[in-house]
């Protein structure tokens, strides 16, 4: 007999690593268990300390608990496009060749999918293409060059949940008003048949992008033999779907909850576009740094 496994590709835990983050991390896995999901990825991006995030929600799994997590990371690349990478055992985290997907704006994109190409056990894909600004292949590369990306990596996003609660609120103010943002934020939803076949990528992604717990539920499904047991046939079977259909676990919101989580989702994206920012603004200042290049100068 069959069974069908919900997953989830990109996850953010979005811990701030203060004194509330084991009841923090409880909320995640009571949100993993409610929706039944049977793998989850968890991508958190690259300055906000992935490796921890990790193993603070795997050191909080609950007895019984049947999700099972795979590391990874959304790299934040030099040219400031996101690529999503994950493995089937957390010691990548610490090696040494790999490091450099911890650290923001270190690699290239190219140097980023030859680091992926060259390790077994490691793979990953490029999420939401479609989405606004230097983040989103598309506005970056245009969409045929930004496909071919996406087959050299991997992996593409087939859909992202990101813009769910918005397009509900808003989506027919916006289709009129602002067509072109509305498209991107429905091609982010569900990608196009055009650029998947274009892309020709070794597997389809399906991810919720939720940054706290009441954004869960959004994924794929899996025909499966049976459940994984181990995060290495949970990362076989992730590297090797195909499947185009997203699912949704998410019981329907209530306008005033829809609109608190819109709410909250943008003060998110707010706070994280002020310390990429941030970070960016203090690597050119240390980059250009009279003493650093007098250190760096041959003798």
């Amino acid at each position: 007999m069959g069974h069908q496994l919900f997953v989830d590709y990109h996850f953010h835990p979005n811990f701030r690593f203060g004194r509330r983050e084991a009841k923090k991390a409880w909320r995640i896995w009571n949100a993993f268990g409610r929706h039944d999901l049977g793998v989850v990825v968890v991508s958190e991006h690259n300055w906000k300390r992935p490796r921890e995030s990790f193993e603070l929600l795997a050191k909080h799994r609950p007895s019984g608990a049947r999700t099972v997590l795979l590391p990874g990371v959304e790299v934040l690349t030099r040219e400031g496009l996101d690529i999503v990478v994950f493995g089937s055992d957390p010691s990548w985290y610490r090696d040494r060749v790999a490091s450099g997907l911890l650290e923001p704006y270190r690699l290239s994109v190219e140097q980023t999918v030859d680091l992926i190409s060259s390790r077994e056990g490691m793979a990953a894909f490029l999420p939401h293409p479609f989405t606004r600004g230097t983040t989103g292949a598309v506005d970056f590369y245009g969409e045929e060059l930004a496909a071919t990306l996406a087959g050299r990596i991997g992996g593409v996003e087939v859909s992202n949940n990101c813009y769910d609660d918005c397009l509900k609120m808003v989506g027919q103010l916006c289709s009129r008003v602002l067509p072109d943002t509305h498209r991107r934020m429905s091609l982010t939803q569900s990608i196009t048949e055009e650029f998947l076949d274009l892309a020709g990528a070794g597997f389809f992604a399906h991810g919720s992008d939720a940054h706290f717990p009441g954004e869960l539920g959004y994924g794929c499904l899996m025909d499966v033999a049976a459940p994984p047991l181990d995060p290495h046939h949970a990362f076989e079977l992730m590297t090797s779907h195909l499947g185009r259909e997203s699912h949704a676990r998410a019981p329907e919101k209530t306008a005033w909850l829809r609109a608190w989580h819109v709410s909250k989702s943008m003060w998110i994206t707010l706070a994280e576009a002020m310390e990429k920012r941030s970070i960016r603004k203090n690597l050119r200042r240390f980059q250009t740094s009279p003493k650093l290049q007098k250190d760096l100068a041959p003798a």
